[in-house]
């Protein structure tokens, strides 16, 4: 069975010695706020356990660890442990995040050259926050970018790992400068 642990922020270690081997099972009630990683903690530092997954109404890790790993890590003879949100599923307002696929990104404004800049383009993302709608294009560094018209309109952000350019239109599809943002949703 082994020894039952609390997590701090939130959820339960289940630990078991067997041999070499130190048997991990964390759990944790699924929020829908975010990925959350899990550390054990030791005298003299952590180990990362890993990333809970959504299993049974819940979100789980088991793991199988060498108890040397965990000793030369700090983290044996276990202490305690932890969950951490490493991605949140909001954004910095608390508002869900609400991203789709966008198969007509050109739909966005009005101006013909963004609109022709825009057509057929692959990997969009929409998404409408009050007064603002928003796209965002996946970005990189050694890739032309796609409406570089409008760079300076826009803002990197990153989603799942992926950096992307975000600009945002109002309603009439006129782009927005960065900063207006936050009025125009405080408007409606």
């Amino acid at each position: 069975m082994g020894e039952l642990w609390p997590l701090a922020g939130g959820g339960t270690l289940r630990v078991r010695e067997e041999d070499l081997w130190v048997y991990l099972e964390a759990v944790r009630p699924d929020d829908g706020r975010g990925i959350y990683k899990v550390w054990c903690t030791g005298p003299q530092g952590e180990f990362l356990l890993g990333t809970l997954v959504p299993q049974g109404g819940g979100l789980h890790l088991e793991r199988r660890v060498a108890r040397k790993t965990l000793q030369q890590a700090g983290a044996w003879p276990l202490i305690g442990g932890k969950t951490v949100m490493v991605y949140s599923f909001t954004d910095r307002d608390g508002v869900q995040e609400a991203w789709h696929r966008e198969d007509h990104p050109e739909n966005f404004c009005q101006d013909r050259v963004v609109r022709a800049c825009l057509r057929g383009a692959q990997g969009v993302l929409s998404r409408e926050k009050g007064a603002i709608r928003q796209l965002a294009i996946p970005f990189s560094t050694c890739k032309p970018i796609l409406l570089n018209a409008l760079f300076c309109l826009a803002q990197v952000r990153e989603r799942q790992g992926q950096r992307y350019l975000v600009w945002s239109f109002d309603w009439e599809g006129r782009p927005m400068l960065p900063g207006i943002q936050g009025e125009k949703d405080r408007e409606k």
